[in-house]
């Protein structure tokens, strides 16, 4: 997970470099079903702030698993644009369901999985 990180940050400085443009990065490691991340939270007060104009990514699921485009249009609300580096990636409606799926299990599964570790340690 931090080596492609640190690979999206690395494609997002050079695009930005070809632009001209001086950039923030923010960058959290964790799901993006997690909308608790520190610098997810900073960046949503940023942009309602109207302290951004811009918010670039590499794909659309960096930023948010679900409400991509609810997302999108909230930050043009407040006069911030997203620019997605790879464009949107045109999925099949059924690859898409299947890794929706998977990315829930996934993350129910890691939150059980750190309560019983959790609900563990007490006992010991």
């Amino acid at each position: 997970q931090k080596d492609d990180l640190n690979r999206q940050v690395q494609t997002i400085k050079e695009f930005a470099k070809e632009k001209g443009w001086d950039i923030e990065i923010l960058k959290d490691i964790g799901s993006g079903l997690n909308e608790k991340r520190k610098n997810y939270q900073k960046l949503l007060k940023m942009v309602t702030n109207k302290e951004v104009s811009k918010v670039i990514i590499t794909y659309p699921d960096r930023l948010t698993r679900f409400g991509f485009e609810t997302l999108k249009t909230l930050f043009q609300a407040f006069g911030t644009e997203i620019i997605v580096i790879n464009g949107e990636l045109q999925k099949e409606p059924r690859e898409e369901l299947i890794e929706d799926l998977i990315t829930i299990i996934s993350h129910f599964a890691g939150k059980l999985y750190g309560r019983r570790s959790h609900k563990y340690k007490e006992v010991v």
